[in-house]
């Protein structure tokens, strides 16, 4: 039976210093050559995720914008989406402009996301903002937030002070065709609330991925809020143990930290973290070994009798 192995990056499989570290990347590539069916998924657009996987050499589509996108890495396009309707998208701006508080929109244009914005409600904003601008995949747009018809809007995402964020997470959790993530950022004191279509979710998005492979189960690894519904969806969901409280209580068992490459160290074979550890490989599982002993007793054997005849 084949399992598909899905990790989460911030938090999760990057380390605090937002990179897979070459123990965790040297592991996963050479599980992945093996044929270890393996991808990410992740509130990262393309432009950012491109950028921190650039040391795994990953086969799979990747989950992108918590759900909203399919990419495909080694072609470098789009492979599915699941955009808002008009009329959602809609429901949610008049929610932010009756709060007077704008978010970050993302449209897809052909194999191009396109973020528009009217201001910045807070620095991690802006931060975010000239982070991302001028990379690839990702073109930033500063305009009033007006929606036509024709755009294809697929995630609204904004940063702030958890008294800011959770009223309005509260009010678009309302909307019956839309899902809302929000959670505490990885690096800084501040809370993301991310807004996708109810059919755009990790945890969806990695059912319709086992079930394009044909894989039999899935294991998830994952750290905070927005990894929840994959934990618990998953076949076996795996907490690193630097994990929040709420995704700590939606996993099947906690695993090493991210600073410990916990995910790589969950799928490092264990007779790999034997001969890591300096522990001898056990007697029976290596038939080299079994025949130089024999090799070795023959012949100090034959060295005895030898003696003791000249005796």
């Amino acid at each position: 039976m084949k399992t598909l192995y899905v990790s989460d990056l911030d938090g999760t499989l990057l380390t605090p210093e937002k990179e897979i570290s070459k123990a965790s990347a040297d592991i996963l590539n050479h599980l992945i050559q093996k044929g270890l069916l393996f991808t990410v998924a992740t509130a990262r657009s393309p432009a950012t995720a491109c950028e921190v996987l650039s040391n795994l050499k990953l086969e799979l589509p990747g989950i992108l914008l918590n759900g909203a996108v399919l990419y495909d890495f080694r072609k470098r396009r789009f492979a599915g989406s699941a955009p808002m309707s008009y009329e959602a998208a809609s429901k949610v701006l008049a929610v932010y402009r009756q709060a007077g508080r704008m978010p970050f929109l993302y449209t897809l244009e052909d194999d191009e996301i396109c973020v528009s914005y009217e201001r910045f409600g807070h620095p991690a904003e802006e931060r975010f903002c000239q982070e991302r601008k001028g990379k690839a995949y990702k073109r930033f747009e500063q305009r009033e937030l007006v929606l036509s018809p024709k755009d294809v809007p697929i995630y609204f995402t904004m940063m702030d002070k958890r008294t800011v964020v959770e009223p309005l997470y509260r009010k678009i959790q309302q909307i019956p065709e839309l899902k809302a993530a929000f959670y505490r950022d990885n690096y800084e004191d501040v809370y993301f609330l991310e807004v996708f279509s109810s059919q755009a979710s990790k945890s969806l998005a990695v059912l319709r991925l086992k079930e394009m492979l044909g894989a039999g189960r899935v294991v998830a690894f994952g750290d905070n809020g927005n990894d929840v519904d994959m934990l618990a969806a998953a076949d076996v969901g795996c907490a690193v143990g630097n994990a929040s409280p709420e995704a700590k209580a939606a996993a099947d068992q906690i695993i090493g930290s991210n600073t410990e490459d916990g995910v790589a160290e969950y799928l490092r074979p264990p007779i790999d973290k034997l001969q890591t550890q300096g522990m001898a490989t056990p007697f029976w599982l290596n038939l080299g070994e079994r025949f130089a002993i024999i090799t070795l007793l023959m012949q100090f054997w034959e060295g005895f009798f030898w003696q003791r005849l000249r005796f």
